[in-house]
């Protein structure tokens, strides 16, 4: 008897034990700290993807269409959107130089590695053609507000959805967009595509909306989102993930329903809204550039190492990148993507088919 009043916890003690652990259990409930813990932890796993991608696997050099014969076909599904308006000032342009030359990448047993479709609220006969017929009309409104928007990056989905083989990877890019594929390639490679993955380039820091995906209007959804502008990219993983909320294939309005029903969110804030429901992290890809940077500011080493590039022109406005340095100027180049394939086209690619 006198060993067990030895070892007995005093009343006192087991009082305070037990008010302690009901107040931490309070305050970790309490909704304003619950919010800032999970987006601490959405910030950890960002931190975490940005750190496996600072140790690159080394992966072989590849600089012509010819060097992608190791790789499997249907690599890469990539879409477009765009407008009639911009048929001849935009998608001729990059039509015939940065897709065209995507469309020449051969994998293993001679299938195309790199797959193109586009949106549009009109058929461009040429363009088409090129692209093997996968240039489609939208049955969305041609204007330029936020759910319209959401509703051809729903369509956009559906057109990787409906292939009868999912590509690997998905890739969204807008027609002011010039991609280097073979960096973007390259990027790709260096991630673990068996994983459900989000690569972007964000313009801003952690956001947080309410939720209306699972009915509890009292949640948040915590996220980043990739700037539309600079492209992103979603592993098959993920886009089979978020399918239940990004296609229309599945009863509804898919992206754009989502934006119905939070007035305002652009199609970019959207596919990051539905990731972060997912708990699908945005990898950061610091190459991947919009026209919301100052691209003149990009150095010959930033652009030649660039995944994606873009411009703005409007009036007096310019925001373009600067190639007065670099060999192969066109004058009457505004946008400077002529010049700029010009500059990446790799020669040795021409010597290469001439020895041949």
């Amino acid at each position: 008897m006198m060993v067990w009043r030895c070892v007995r916890p005093s009343w006192r003690f087991l009082v305070t034990i037990s008010a302690v652990t009901l107040s931490l259990f309070a305050f970790l409930h309490f909704k304003p700290i619950r919010a800032r813990l999970d987006i601490y932890l959405l910030q950890a796993q960002h931190q975490q993807a940005s750190l496996q991608v600072s140790h690159p696997i080394v992966l072989k050099q590849r600089r012509c269409p010819s060097d992608f014969a190791d790789i499997e076909g249907d690599f890469l599904f990539v879409t477009v959107k765009t407008t009639k308006q911009y048929h001849r000032l935009r998608l001729n342009l990059i039509a015939s130089t940065w897709i065209s030359d995507a469309l020449l990448f051969k994998g293993r047993n001679d299938k195309p590695v790199v797959k193109v479709a586009i949106l549009s609220d009109a058929v461009d006969d040429f363009v088409n053609t090129m692209i093997g017929g996968r240039m489609v009309k939208s049955r969305c409104p041609s204007s330029h507000n936020k759910t319209d928007l959401c509703c051809k990056q729903a369509a956009e989905f559906d057109l990787y959805y409906g292939e009868p083989k999912l590509a690997k990877w998905y890739c969204h890019f807008d027609d002011d967009n010039y991609v280097n594929m073979y960096q973007l390639l390259a990027e790709l490679e260096r991630h673990d595509a068996s994983k459900p993955l989000y690569l972007g380039k964000s313009s801003r820091g952690m956001v947080k909306l309410k939720d209306v995906i699972s009915g509890n209007e009292k949640g948040r959804v915590a996220f980043q989102f990739g700037t539309g502008g600079a492209g992103f990219c979603l592993t098959r993983v993920a886009m089979k993930q978020i399918k239940p909320k990004v296609s229309r294939t599945t009863g509804g309005l898919g992206l754009e329903g989502l934006c119905r029903k939070l007035p305002g969110l652009s199609d970019d804030v959207a596919v990051g809204y539905v990731t972060g429901f997912y708990k699908i992290g945005l990898t950061q890809v610091p190459t991947m550039h919009s026209h919301l940077e100052k691209l003149s500011a990009l150095s010959q080493d930033d652009i030649r190492k660039a995944i994606s590039l873009s411009y703005t022109r409007y009036k007096s406005y310019e925001n373009t990148i600067q190639l007065s340095a670099f060999h192969n100027v066109t004058p009457s180049d505004p946008t400077r993507f002529l010049s700029l394939h010009a500059f990446l086209k790799p020669k040795e690619c021409s010597r290469r088919k001439r020895a041949k």
